[in-house]
């Protein structure tokens, strides 16, 4: 038996909405509770008319809990936020990027109109190392036949210049993380004919026919692409999965590709096929391929000449006794024989009206098929978003207002000649119905927040409360003892109490990441939240929000990489960086969005220079610790001219931004009326023991304490914002960074050259080398490396072999300059005259890279 494809919903309790039932069943509890001290259950007894009003308040909060889910999530205006909810369509979510080859075909086919067929290979050609990198593709097109037919030599070349640019542009924009694009090359076609003798109906048009069978045909011979709209697809059975299977197509579903090899076989059989589903072709008698002086192109299986694809070409005046149309009574196309007779002549002119007739019926047909190709495809009838109804929840109507008016607790209350008595008992009953009705109106207050609960909103809360007014519950408001805020609050807190907030939301996050197969396992940063003041689940929270804010694009492009010939951001307004780098960032605490600036840019732009602890002194610290402080105070660098001198608080010690974000390494003094801030530098050639302690700033006066705390707080903020800013890393695919031009030569001297060569070989096969700044707090520890490290190999394609750099200051400063140079050269490459430029930038990132390779032990993970 197969497995159900959804969870079987949970029918509702029946009881829940039964009076009866929920009234047996609290007279039963209280026979249970009460024994002999109460045994009058009649209508009469108050204690049964409570009861009676509990279970009728019950049977309105079952109701308005068995609501279809989509009404809890529908918004006052009646409308749906799916992307807030961290819900997506079908077409949003299913799709993957281009992982292979036939994906590729299917988007670059679906982009660029000017396609008729493409195909993609590896590149098995030895580079300069005498091997062939992995990861380069090559690409081989067949351009539109309409193209053929409209341009000249001259015009042709200019246009097949302008779509290989294109399909380049195509393939970066959509590469995956280790390949790149070695060339694109135009595919000549070998031009031939129809020929044979069909038999037709008399009921339809030969034109027409003609028209259809030449269409079918050239779609067979010059594409083997098929496509349709979304909409008749999945009304014919395609599933969900298998519509959405691979990149999204914007303009229908590719529903075959053909052959992936250039010059596959056309089989006769198949033309022969094709033809005979034509309207009115009643029998297939002779059909094969010619070229345009009539000779067969011989076989079962028809090819073009070696390097060229067949394009099957409409005839001309020449070739319009190619292909014979046969009526029962004769021929409409003219035949092989010599014309002898005026009826013969008059043949070969019907034959030739045919064939002006057929160009027309073509042309639309070309026009239909064309309009389809181009035409995005709406999916509104694919998979209709649900809808649901807008419910006021929360509202709620006291059960008081159903009491008797003998009881005296309904909007008419107690009659003013009634006895003091009389008054104190009803407000003694009112109160003490209060407690449950509270509950009943925070339950109500809870379904309503069920789209809030559910939902990407940066929420710190699980349980709710709501204040009952006079309109809900009649004169209660004359029982609050304060301010209707302030019980607003008090509600709050005393719901708080019980709200183990944290951890239910965090648990309400995994239930919709679990709904994309995805799980956040990064429970360990907790022991990295060195930035947070209280509250590092909320961080962990904040995180899982951010995953799933970005759960779409994070399945997606998994496996993507940059686009080479975009700027810092894609066309589509994303960040130009690979997919992982975005869920590699998420799980590390990072932002998803990479800054714009470099890394090292955060204390450059401060005109701060990182200090190394061997060279720090104590004044340094207290220099750099007061130039802190005053920065902050000003909100923004200053501007300084070209070439202006360093000011005595610029040196910023590496064990002051490292250390300043824990509040223990903070100590205030008592020396007499002064108050003095020390730090722990954890430098012993500082101090008098291991932590280095070294004074700071000095306060004085009755408020010591309380600006000695301020300051403390202000540098910590500071140093935390500078840490934070600092932290990123880089993605650097080494097939990237080969040698392209054919002047290329290895970095270093001739006798270098073979070791080289044999070092290049490995450094260039499936690794990428992930660059880390080695200056924070956090990526100074060993610990947070390591789970920094587990994180990159867990997230990347496995296929990949990741080298880690973690790099001080100064060393990412030469990364980022020589990384920035690469990519601006990187980029222009399409348009360059010459690849010497990039090379040079290429050799340069390449060298720092393998310096460092031999240098340092670097950490590889297999």
């Amino acid at each position: 038996m197969n497995a159900p494809e959804s969870i079987a919903r949970f029918a509702p309790d029946p009881q829940g909405l039964d009076f009866d039932a929920l009234r047996r069943a609290g007279i039963a509890t209280l026979q249970a509770l009460c024994g002999d001290r109460w045994t009058d259950y009649n209508l009469h007894d108050p204690g049964v008319t409570i009861l009676e009003q509990l279970c009728y308040a019950i049977t309105e909060l079952g109701y308005r809990s068995d609501f279809p889910p989509e009404d809890y999530l529908t918004d006052a205006d009646g409308q749906i936020d799916y992307q807030h909810h961290a819900l997506h369509p079908a077409d949003e979510i299913f799709p993957s990027e281009v992982l292979t080859f036939e994906d590729y075909r299917k988007v670059l086919y679906d982009t660029i109109p000017d396609l008729e067929d493409v195909w993609l290979t590896r590149d098995e050609r030895p580079g300069r190392t005498g091997q062939p990198a992995h990861g380069l593709c090559r690409i081989a097109i067949k351009l539109n036949d309409a193209i053929h037919d409209r341009a000249d030599e001259a015009s042709l070349a200019q246009i097949e210049a302008g779509v290989c640019l294109r399909v380049r542009e195509v393939f970066h924009a959509h590469r995956n993380l280790g390949e790149d694009l070695s060339d694109v090359t135009v595919v000549p076609v070998q031009s031939v004919y129809l020929s044979g003798d069909i038999q037709i109906h008399s009921e339809r048009d030969p034109a027409s026919i003609f028209a259809d069978i030449f269409f079918q045909c050239a779609r067979a011979v010059h594409s083997g692409f098929r496509i349709d709209r979304y909409v008749k697809a999945f009304d014919a059975g395609v599933s969900l999965d298998t519509l959405f299977a691979g990149p999204r197509t914007v303009h229908g579903y590719v529903a075959s590709t053909g052959s992936q090899a250039q010059g596959a076989p056309v089989a006769v059989a198949r033309l022969v096929g094709l033809v005979q589903t034509v309207g009115g072709v009643a029998h297939v008698q002779r059909l094969a391929l010619c070229t345009a002086d009539g000779t067969p192109v011989s076989g079962d299986s028809l090819t073009g000449a070696s390097g060229t694809v067949l394009r099957l070409q409409f005839p001309g005046d020449a070739q319009s006794n190619f292909l014979r149309l046969h009526f029962a009574s004769g021929a409409v196309g003219s035949g092989a024989h010599a014309l002898t007779s005026a009826r013969d002549h008059r043949r070969e002119e019907k034959s030739r009206v045919v064939l002006d007739d057929a160009r027309v019926a073509l042309a639309k047909a070309r026009f239909e098929f064309d309009t389809l190709r181009n035409t995005k495809q709406s999916l509104a009838t694919v998979v209709p978003a649900p809808t649901g109804e807008s419910r006021e929840l929360r509202e709620y109507f006291s059960i008081q207002h159903q009491f008797p008016a003998i009881y005296g607790i309904n909007r008419f209350g107690v009659p003013p000649t009634a006895p003091l008595e009389n008054r104190v008992s009803a407000h003694q009953l009112k109160a003490y119905l209060y407690l449950a009705e509270q509950l009943m109106a925070n339950y109500l207050e809870n379904l309503q927040s069920i789209g809030r609960m559910f939902s990407v909103d940066t929420l710190y809360e699980t349980y709710f409360s709501q204040r009952i007014d006079n309109e809900a519950l009649p004169d209660i408001e004359a029982f609050y003892t304060d301010a209707p805020d302030a019980i607003r609050s008090q509600l709050a807190r005393i719901v708080s109490r019980k709200d183990r907030a944290e951890d239910r939301r965090s648990r309400q996050l995994d239930v919709l990441l679990a709904m994309y197969g995805e799980t956040y396992s990064q429970k360990s940063l907790r022991r990295f939240d060195d930035y947070q003041d209280v509250h590092g689940a909320r961080w962990l929270i904040d995180n899982k929000l951010d995953f799933l804010r970005h759960i779409a694009t994070l399945s997606r492009d998994r496996a993507s990489a940059f686009d080479i010939s975009a700027a810092d951001v894609r066309a589509d307004g994303r960040p130009n960086v690979a997919g992982v780098h975005a869920k590699i960032s998420i799980l590390l605490g990072l932002p998803a969005e990479p800054p714009g600036a470099p890394l090292s840019d955060a204390l450059n732009r401060w005109h701060f220079r990182l200090q190394g602890d061997h060279t720090a002194t104590k004044q340094s610290y207290e220099f750099a610790a007061a130039r802190l402080i005053v920065l902050k105070s000003q909100g923004e660098p200053e501007v300084r001219p070209a070439g202006a001198p360093a000011q005595p608080g610029d040196t910023l010690p590496g064990g002051l931004l490292v250390h300043g974000v824990r509040l223990e390494n903070f100590i205030l003094r008592q020396h007499d009326d002064a108050v003095h801030v020390h730090f722990r530098t954890h430098d012993a050639r500082l101090g008098g023991d291991a932590s280095g302690e070294v004074a700071l700033a000095r306060f004085h006066g009755d408020e010591a304490v309380t600006y000695a705390g301020r300051y403390v707080e202000i540098l910590r903020e500071f140093l935390c914002t500078l840490n934070q800013a600092s932290e990123g890393f880089y993605l650097v695919e080494h097939v990237l960074l080969r040698p392209r031009g054919a002047g290329a030569t290895q970095d270093g001297t001739t006798a270098e050259a073979d070791a080289q060569a044999r070092e290049a070989e490995s450094f260039f096969n499936a690794r990428v080398s992930v660059v880390f700044p080695a200056w924070t707090s956090r990526f100074s520890d060993p610990d947070f490396r390591q789970l920094a490290q587990e994180t990159v190999c867990r997230n990347l394609p496995a296929h990949l072999l990741p080298e880690f750099h973690w790099m001080d200051y100064v060393s990412m400063r030469d990364f980022e300059h020589r990384y920035g140079l690469w990519r601006a050269r990187l980029r222009g490459r399409e348009t360059a005259a010459t690849p010497d430029r990039l090379d040079a930038a290429s050799a340069s990132l390449r060298a720092l890279l393998m310096r460092r390779r031999r240098a340092h032990d670097l950490t590889l993970w297999v």
